[in-house]
């Protein structure tokens, strides 16, 4: 991964639909800086030990590292930027009224999927740290940046103009699951060669489009956390019993 470049590309692809969705007025400029510098620097710190081992300093096989890097981003952002209460990046436990259902309802869904899919398709081959690290680490830190911190600056730019069901979300949706995918299937090499492995991103884009409109149910990351922990986990753990 090219570490300065790749996030740049990111923020270029995803730029027709900044363009087309549907904007609040006055547009608040203010948090279009305020995600564009977010997303730069949790790509870069994210990718930085896997570029420079010399920023490894947990030095195992998965990348601890970064993820801890992000987290870390995550809460001084959170202690030093007050342009948002924390519950608008889904930071809260309660849950909105009649939500519950819907985000049961999905979660089982996962599971099946993710039981079929071990069941019909494979299973990951799997140690001990790598169930660790999917427990504690992506599912959980990149819920906290796509559904939390990207939805919550993302939603005062756009207006709630779609709907699917009961939900009403904008732009930010596709946005956030867009740059998720992309995270998964785009890789820009130092030598500033492109390659797309299009499965993962249209698997992981999905994925990430469901979590977001479950997070706008619910209005919070406790579902979309949950949900992420078990698609990580269940071929990890199939994979490490069978």
């Amino acid at each position: 991964m090219n570490i300065l470049s790749t996030p740049i590309i990111f923020l270029l692809i995803s730029i027709p639909l900044f363009l087309i969705g549907k904007k609040k007025q006055p547009f608040a400029k203010h948090f279009l800086l305020v995600f564009i510098v977010y997303v730069l620097l949790d790509m870069i710190l994210t990718a930085l030990p896997i570029e420079f081992p010399a920023f490894d300093f947990i030095k195992g096989d998965m990348n601890w590292s970064g993820k801890i890097y992000s987290y870390a981003l995550a809460l001084a952002f959170f202690l030093l930027y007050k342009g948002l209460p924390l519950s608008e990046y889904g930071l809260t436990l309660k849950q909105n009224e009649g939500s519950l259902k819907f985000a049961i309802r999905t979660t089982l869904v996962f599971v099946l999927l993710m039981l079929a899919y071990c069941v019909f398709l494979g299973r990951y081959t799997a140690d001990m740290e790598n169930i660790l690290f999917q427990l504690s680490m992506p599912s959980v830190v990149e819920e906290i940046v796509f559904r939390g911190v990207y939805l919550g600056i993302l939603g005062r730019l756009f207006t709630d103009s779609m709907r699917i069901g009961k939900i009403n979300f904008g732009m930010g949706v596709w946005i956030s699951s867009l740059l998720f995918g992309l995270w998964h299937g785009l890789n820009i090499s130092n030598e500033f060669v492109i390659s797309m492995s299009w499965l993962p991103f249209v698997y992981t884009g999905l994925i990430g489009f469901v979590l977001a409109l479950v997070a706008k149910r619910t209005g919070s990351l406790v579902f979309p956390i949950i949900i992420h922990i078990l698609v990580n986990i269940i071929p990890q753990v199939m994979g490490y019993v069978f």
